[in-house]
């Protein structure tokens, strides 16, 4: 992943944002996956 030096990140929010899109999304998979296989069964 290349590190855009134009880019002011100074808060460090897009990685913050980004872990807890990852995190929410991880933790959310299970659930989805029941979920389809409960509809499509």
């Amino acid at each position: 992943m290349a590190h855009d030096e134009n880019f002011e990140d100074s808060s460090g929010f897009l990685s913050v944002a980004l872990g807890l899109i990852v995190l929410v999304s991880m933790s959310a998979l299970p659930g989805t996956i029941g979920w389809v296989q409960y509809f499509n069964g």
